[in-house]
């Protein structure tokens, strides 16, 4: 099942396709951020349904092991989509929280000294 989604172009490129539908756009650009340092990506449109991210190594590839990369890749999109969807479902909780969290502050404001 992973073949299917890493596919190797040449030896040192490979190819990860993305099912549009599962994976939104922030995910897929916020997990590829963190691989920059080792690879150069390529993110573009396959065709309507699916979107291509696609790696080559910045240093010599018998140094780089892109094969795992790319499947720390998968993990890294799909932890980025869980907290995309998180933040839709329970983000206004956490506003809640944060907003409850200090407002007994600003009735405080008055007897705080500032120097």
């Amino acid at each position: 099942m992973i073949k299917d989604i890493i596919i190797k172009i040449e030896d040192n490129k490979l190819l990860i396709v993305l099912k549009k539908e599962l994976y939104e756009k922030d995910a897929v650009f916020s997990a590829a951020y963190k691989f920059t340092d080792k690879c150069v990506i390529l993110i573009e449109p396959i065709d309507p349904f699916s979107i291509g991210v696609y790696f080559k190594p910045k240093s010599d590839p018998k140094d780089v092991d892109l094969e795992k990369i790319a499947e720390d890749y998968c993990n890294e999109v799909l932890d980025q989509q869980i907290r995309l969807d998180l933040e839709k479902r329970y983000g206004n909780i956490r506003k809640l929280i944060v907003r409850h969290a200090f407002l007994p502050i600003s009735n405080l404001k008055d007897k705080i000294e500032i120097e």
